[in-house]
């Protein structure tokens, strides 16, 4: 019989180097997560960086050692971080930010477990490569998307489009509540307290025109020209495989996160399901 290695996931995202005294501090009132709570040296948490209203400005993962962390953007844009963590860096936090070469990222990966839940590793030497990943086949192109497209890992200017906050993205689960302050904490708190978020995202499936699913196309209830056709949600991602098959991600309205089906501008069938790594906000 013959051996099916497991698939991994092996991408290379741009970095950044907080490096002093402060710099866990810093990264406590900077980001989502409690970062005093996190095991030091070899652990990878993951975060949300926020903006002041609450929406999800980047994705991060994060490794502290030594007065120093290591951060790798898995969603989001290098200069809007840097320009964000500079302004509010005064030289009583004893921290230095800097960019750092992209580091190459290597997690396992499968479609029954959720991303969060499988450890990623951090490749800093070329030669610790092989053994890393000796037993497992990189995933192609095509794997790769369609994978994060059904884990529903946003993307940016995609899912993270300076609207959408890590309740409506499936992120909840990288928010710590009883942290004290950070960044958009007050905002979160009014999410969480009136525990009503207007969108969802959610996984979509089609056999329909591609024209018709593109990004920023509407989804519909209905498939009937009448007063009870309403928009439910937009496309957010897309991607067709050679196969005709059409996959993304769409943020539905809340009111209608249950539907199975719903429907393209053109009366197309689309199939709604819950993303595989999405955590329930409340």
């Amino acid at each position: 019989m013959t051996e099916i290695k497991s698939l991994i996931w092996d991408e290379e995202f741009s970095a950044l180097l907080l490096k002093g005294e402060g710099t866990a501090a810093f990264l406590h009132g900077q980001t989502t997560a409690d970062v005093f709570a996190q095991k030091p040296l070899e652990s990878i948490f993951l975060s949300c960086w926020l903006s002041t209203k609450g929406s999800l400005k980047a994705l991060l993962e994060i490794r502290i050692s030594n007065n120093q962390a290591q951060i790798v953007i898995i969603g989001g844009e290098i200069n809007s971080i840097i320009d964000g963590f500079e302004s509010v860096m005064f030289p009583a936090d004893k921290v230095k930010l800097e960019v750092i070469p992209p580091i190459r990222r290597i997690q396992k990966i499968n479609n029954y477990q959720s991303w969060k839940e499988l450890n990623p590793i951090w490749i800093g030497d070329n030669d610790l490569i092989g053994n890393q990943i000796s037993d497992c086949t990189t995933a192609t192109k095509e794997e790769l998307e369609i994978w994060k497209i059904r884990q529903g890992i946003p993307g940016f200017d995609r899912e993270i489009n300076g609207e959408t906050n890590p309740y409506e993205l499936g992120l909840g689960d990288t928010i710590r509540l009883d942290k004290g302050c950070y960044l958009g904490q007050e905002a979160i708190a009014r999410f969480f307290r009136s525990k009503s978020l207007k969108y969802q995202l959610s996984y979509w499936e089609s056999s329909g025109n591609a024209n018709n699913l593109d990004i920023g196309n509407k989804i519909f209830n209905s498939n009937q020209d009448n007063e009870l056709k309403k928009k439910v949600g937009v496309i957010t991602s897309s991607f067709k495989t050679n196969d005709n098959f059409i996959c993304g991600l769409a943020l539905i309205k809340n009111n209608f996160i249950d539907k199975d089906m719903c429907f393209s501008e053109k009366n197309e069938s689309i199939i709604l399901k819950k993303p595989i790594s999405f955590t329930q906000a409340f």
